[in-house]
C-alpha cells in the first residue's frame, strides 16, 4: 500500500523496543552506510528473506495492502543504500522497551485527473512521510522507540514498517495488529484488547502534519484520518499504538510470529518455483489454506467510494469447477465470496486470489480478462473469530446478513 495503496492502506500499528528519541536525536535515521549496531536477538534480514516476506504478505494482504512492485522498489532502495534489516521476536522485546506502528492510508484506486489537477500545486515533502510520522510521535511522546511494528500484513503496508525500522536503525516486531490487511482502522487488535491507539501522529506527502490525541469514539479514528487522506492525494503517513513490551505480553494487543509467517509461505513458492513444483499447492501447504476455486477472470468492476476501492472480480470456472462461477467482492481487500451466488467465505477469513501458473497475489483491481487465477482461503487469526472480533470485522459489520461460519 506506496501510502496510497496501504492503509490503504492503514499499514496499521504497534509494538516496539527500546532506542531511539533520546538515545538517537529525534529518531535518527540509521548511517546509509550500514554500520548501525544491530539489536541484541535481532534476527538479520537479507534480500531473500525480505522478498519472501513480501511474497507471503501479497497473499495474506487479501488484495490489499498495497502493490508488491512498490513495496519492493522502497526496501530495493534502502538495500542499495546499505541500510540493515531484522526482525525482532516479541520475546526478546523488555517490559519497559516500547513499540510503535508505522503505517499508510489511502484507497487502492487509480488517481482520477481532477485530482491530479486538484493537488499538482503543492509542493511534496522531502522526507517520506511514514517515516516522518514515526519521528513526529516519537518527539511528542518523548520516549525512544525499540522497534517498528507493521500495521497490517501487505506488500506495501509492510515493506513500509520494514522501511522505516531499517532507516532508523532499528529492527521490526515479529508481530502485526491483523494478522491479515483490511479496511478499517477500528480492525485492530490493539482496540480489541482495550488498548487505545492515541495519540498518533499523521504527516501528509505535502509535509502537512498533526497530533491526533483524542476522538469521540474509536470509529472516529478511521473517519478523520480517511477524510484527510482524500485531502492528501490519497498519500498519508501515520504512527500510532504506542506499547510497551509488558502490555504486549499480557494481553492480545498483537497478532504475534506474522511476519516469520508470511515469509515462510513467500519461502515456499521460492523453493517450488525453483524446484518446478506447484507453487500454489506449496503455499496451501505452508499456510494450511484451502483452494476455494481455479478458472478465468471475466470481469472486475470497480469504484472509488469514499477514499476506499469497492467492487467484484467475477471468474468463470475451469477444470473440476468448469460449471460453476466465483465472486470475490472487495473493499480496499477482499472481503466476502460466492460460489453460484451462494456464500463461500465471510470475513474475517481471508480471501486471496493469486495467478494459478505462479502463485503470485494478485492486487485489487488489477484482474486482466481471460487470467487464470486461483482461489484461496485461510482461517483468520484467534482474535478475530472472538465475539469481541466479530463485532468489528464479522459479517454484520459489513452489512451482510449471514452469520460468522469459520472457513
Amino acid at each position: 500500500m506506496n501510502p496510497s495503496d496501504s492503509r490503504r492502506t492503514f499499514l496499521k500499528t504497534a509494538a516496539l523496543l527500546g532506542v531511539g528519541a533520546s538515545a538517537v536525536p529525534a529518531l535518527g535515521v540509521a548511517d546509509a552506510s550500514g554500520s548501525a549496531p544491530r539489536r541484541r536477538g535481532a534476527l538479520p534480514l537479507d534480500r531473500p528473506a525480505l522478498e519472501d516476506i513480501l511474497t507471503g504478505c501479497a497473499v495474506l494482504g487479501c488484495g490489499g495492502g498495497g502493490k508488491y512492485a512498490e513495496g519492493f522498489a522502497r526496501i530495493n532502495d534502502d538495500l542499495e543504500a546499505g541500510l540493515l534489516f531484522s526482525l525482532l521476536p516479541v520475546a526478546d522485546l523488555g517490559d519497559d522497551e516500547w513499540v510503535a506502528s508505522p503505517y499508510g492510508i489511502g484507497s487502492l484506486a487509480p488517481q482520477s485527473e481532477e485530482d491530479r489537477a486538484r493537488f499538482a500545486g503543492l509542493p511534496r515533502a522531502k522526507e517520506d512521510n511514514v517515516e516522518a510520522s514515526f519521528r513526529r510521535l516519537g518527539r511528542f511522546l518523548d520516549r525512544p522507540f525499540v522497534a517498528a511494528v507493521a500495521g497490517e500484513l501487505g506488500p506495501w503496508s509492510t515493506a513500509a514498517a520494514l522501511s522505516t525500522a531499517a532507516r532508523l536503525g532499528i529492527p521490526l516486531l515479529d508481530a502485526d495488529r491483523v494478522g491479515r490487511a483490511t479496511p478499517e482502522a477500528t480492525q485492530d487488535s490493539v482496540l480489541v484488547a482495550g488498548f487505545s491507539n492515541l495519540p498518533l501522529a499523521a504527516v501528509s506527502a505535502f509535509g502537512d502534519s498533526l497530533i491526533l490525541e483524542k476522538v469521540a469514539r474509536d470509529s472516529r479514528v478511521e473517519d478523520l484520518l480517511r477524510a484527510l487522506s482524500v485531502a492528501s492525494a490519497g498519500d498519508l503517513g501515520v504512527t500510532d499504538a504506542a506499547l510497551s513490551g509488558r502490555d504486549i505480553r499480557r494481553s492480545a494487543a498483537l497478532v504475534l510470529g506474522t511476519i516469520s509467517k508470511a515469509r515462510a509461505l513467500g519461502q515456499a513458492v521460492r523453493q517450488a518455483v525453483a524446484a518446478g513444483t506447484d507453487p500454489v499447492a506449496a503455499l496451501l501447504a505452508a499456510g494450511a489454506g484451502v483452494r476455494l476455486f481455479q478458472g478465468a477472470v471475466l470481469e472486475c468492476p470497480w469504484r472509488d467510494e469514499a477514499g476506499f476501492l469497492v467492487g467484484e472480480v467475477l471468474i468463470e470456472g475451469r477444470g473440476e469447477f468448469a460449471s460453476s462461477r466465483y465472486r470475490v467482492r472487495f473493499k480496499n481487500e477482499n472481503i466476502v465470496s460466492w460460489k453460484d451466488d451462494v456464500v463461500s467465505v465471510l470475513p474475517p477469513d481471508l480471501i486471496s486470489v493469486v495467478d494459478s501458473a505462479t502463485a503470485v497475489a494478485i492486487a485489487n483491481p488489477e484482474f486482466d480478462p481471460g487470467r487464470q487465477v486461483t482461489v484461496l482461503g485461510f482461517p483468520a487469526p484467534a482474535i478475530w473469530r472472538t465475539p469481541a472480533g466479530l463485532r468489528v470485522f464479522g459479517p454484520a459489520h459489513f452489512g451482510l446478513a449471514q452469520a460468522y461460519r469459520p472457513l
